[in-house]
């Protein structure tokens, strides 16, 4: 029977097309027999884990709230691990509590936990497939201490593939730079995979949270048997490019909830417009079920005893919103984002080229969340690239630095990027760009030529002069785990630093730090400091202690488009467990609070 480029048999394909329809209950099209209260989104989430997060607490964490959570998603089956798995080591008990639990509730498939580094793993691999009729296992290499050639990990990928049981390999849970000190566990090494599976026939393994790029990503696509899903999968077109990239059939929707917000990994696989709905189908079910189908029989059966009935919808790929808001209430909130970041380091070597194809490619998500206002950050010539010849033409052709400007005026923001190594340049700068200029601040980064720690004595008579001409100050930081990236970088203590030398300027703090839950706390009693949402992943959770240590006015919406995604940030802001009004604020409010108090050109 032939397929098509989605990996559908053409029946199979029109079976999806059919049932895997997404947020018809927030405005997208449905068949005239159905009805929009009843209807319900169809997907196969393949990546959610039960039980708690070692490191706090998850608004999602008890299972009856995740459920309900993926239900109103339209998540009709969810394959679940247990983060007890990852410290725990009676992993049976584990286990027999993920069983337990996923017997509650029909959408629930268990994936049981085995660790091939603790004495008897094949017991614990034995009674997943025989006791618990579970028709994968997943793995944490990384946490477990294990490579992928160990001869242990061999042996339970061949039973895995005699017994036709799945096995999904963790490559991460956490971005490394946000981890705890107590535990700091690198990405797995993929290397090593490609001639693994190839050594073993009928394998099937599935990447969870996995972000491999070029040559590793060529290797891993070209072996069969070599899944993925995108629950880490970044970027406006991130999804989209992968699924080109991939053998047809191989990439599978999951989310990584409940540590990351549900809704954002889902946003991301449309927020492109670039996938059709053939295409939509596939990933968000199709691919799925059709890799389960190829367990054992057993197993297989097991799992459509428990399958709800899905709900008949339709696709709409131009009209999907799952995950989002109304257009209308989008509108309402008249989001300006703080932080979009288009070609972010080097504009193109004409000075404009590479960044207007960048804005242009970030434009159907802007368009998506109805976003009013986007606000980048321009190079000026002061050397904040490294292309000598690049900062030359901007220095002599400043035309060029306003075609952005010039072209989308009603749209974009500007603010100029600062080196604060070569003060007399950026003063004389911020007179032409500033004080005669159509710029509204400037940004200060933590790398790259330009970059300087914002405690050096540089900055004084530079933020001296940016507050007598009223400008905005974005400076980017991050708390890494295991200390900064490089001498230039700052962080959410530096900040306050500099700020409390300034009291009457306010800055904004770029990523609230990234490791939020430190960059918070750093930033709390200075309150002329606002945090900034964008730069790291959807984590659970972080929107909400915001709010809670800060007050909604000291939060500001930031994107990072394009090389972030508007599930990523967007979702962190309207999926949050605060008001309407918080949300107001954070998205847009107060952005333009601030640019009125410190003298631009705001509406």
């Amino acid at each position: 029977m032939n397929r098509s480029e989605s990996g559908l048999t053409r029946r199979e394909l029109l079976q999806c097309a059919a049932t895997a329809g997404v947020a018809v209950a927030l405005g997208n099209s449905l068949s005239q027999a159905t009805d929009p209260k009843d209807a319900r989104p169809t997907i196969i989430d393949t990546n959610v884990s039960l039980f708690d997060w070692p490191f706090r607490q998850l608004p999602l964490d008890e299972t009856s709230l995740l459920v309900k959570k993926l239900r109103s998603l339209g998540v009709l089956q969810a394959w679940a691990g247990s983060y007890e798995g990852i410290l725990h080591r009676d992993l049976a008990s584990v286990n027999q509590r993920l069983a337990e639990e996923c017997q509650k509730y029909p959408e629930l498939i268990p994936f049981g936990t085995i660790n091939v580094s603790l004495p008897g793993w094949e017991d614990d691999f034995r009674d997943c497939i025989s006791l618990h009729q579970m028709p994968g296992v997943r793995v944490y290499p990384g946490y477990h201490g294990y490579a992928l050639d160990d001869p242990r990990f061999q042996e339970l990928l061949k039973q895995a593939a005699s017994q036709k049981v799945l096995v999904q390999i963790v490559v991460s849970l956490e971005d490394t730079r946000t981890q705890s000190h107590l535990l700091r566990v690198a990405d797995l090494d993929l290397q090593p995979l490609s001639e693994v599976v190839k050594q073993i026939p009928d394998c099937k393994v599935q990447l969870l949270n996995a972000r491999p790029r070029s040559p590793l990503l060529k290797q891993l696509e070209e072996t069969p048997g070599i899944y993925f899903d995108t629950a880490r999968v970044d970027g406006t077109d991130g999804v989209p490019n992968l699924i080109e990239a991939a053998p047809s059939g191989r990439v599978l929707f999951g989310s990584h909830a409940p540590f990351l917000i549900p809704e954002a990994p889902l946003v991301r696989v449309y927020e492109a417009r670039k996938l059709d709905a053939p295409a939509l189908a596939a990933l968000l079910s199709g691919n799925a079920s059709r890799l389960l189908s190829t367990c054992r029989e057993k197993q297989a059966s097991a799992v459509r005893e428990r399958k709800p009935e899905p709900l008949p919808t339709t696709i709409d790929a131009e009209l999907i919103h799952a995950g989002l808001p109304g257009q209308a209430q989008l509108k309402r909130y008249r989001i300006w984002d703080s932080y979009f970041t288009p070609s972010h380091s080097n504009p193109g070597r004409d000075g404009s080229s590479r960044l207007i194809a960048d804005i242009e490619r970030a434009l159907p998500a802007a368009r998506t969340g109805q976003f009013e206002k986007l606000c980048y950050f321009a190079h000026v010539g002061l050397g904040t690239t490294s292309d000598s010849q690049l900062e030359q033409l901007l220095r002599e052709q400043p035309d060029v630095i306003l075609k952005p400007l010039e072209r989308w005026p009603d749209l974009l923001i500007g603010m100029m990027q600062l080196n604060a190594n070569d003060v007399p340049a950026s003063l004389a700068a911020l007179d032409q760009w500033i004080k005669d200029g159509p710029m509204r601040g400037v940004y200060f980064a933590s790398s790259g030529p330009g970059a300087q720690v914002c405690t050096h004595p540089n900055f004084n008579p530079l933020v001296e002069r940016i507050g007598e001409l009223n400008g905005v100050i974005m400076q980017h930081t991050w708390f890494k785990t295991g200390g900064k990236g490089g001498p230039g970088e700052s962080t959410p203590d530096d900040l306050v630093v500099l700020a409390k030398r300034f009291p009457d300027q306010q800055f904004l703090c770029a990523h609230a730090g990234g490791e939020w839950e430190q960059g918070i706390r750093a930033v709390r009693d200075c309150g002329n400091i606002l945090v900034e949402t964008s730069g790291f992943d959807p984590t659970a959770g972080f929107i909400e202690m915001a709010v809670r240590e800060l007050g909604a006015e000291r939060v500001v919406f930031g994107s990072h488009l394009p090389s972030r995604s508007l599930g990523t940030e967007l979702c962190k802001v309207t999926c949050a467990q605060i008001t309407e009004q918080e949300k107001f604020l954070i998205l847009g409010e107060n952005y333009r609070r601030l640019l009125v108090a410190q003298g631009a050109k705001a509406d």
